[in-house]
């Protein structure tokens, strides 16, 4: 009956420290950097319509029509 006993407790014991609640810490949050806003040159550019396709990278522009032809713009 002791060996009951003992058995008992000790298995509560464990019971009650491993569901005891837990106290956590705040996580504090890391700074967030903005990143300045693009211009109108930067970046690139696709245009599709009735004609063709325009492409643009910033440097470099680039007609393609609908038949084939390609036209490059400085």
């Amino acid at each position: 009956m002791k060996k009951l006993s003992l058995l008992l407790g000790a298995l509560t014991m464990v019971v009650l420290v491993s569901c005891k609640e837990k106290e956590e810490e705040p996580i504090e949050a890391a700074p967030v950097e903005v990143a300045p806003e693009a211009t109108e040159n930067e970046g690139t550019k696709i245009k599709v319509n009735a004609d063709g396709v325009e492409y643009s990278d910033g440097n470099t522009e680039i007609e393609v029509s609908k038949d084939g032809g390609e036209v490059k713009k400085d």
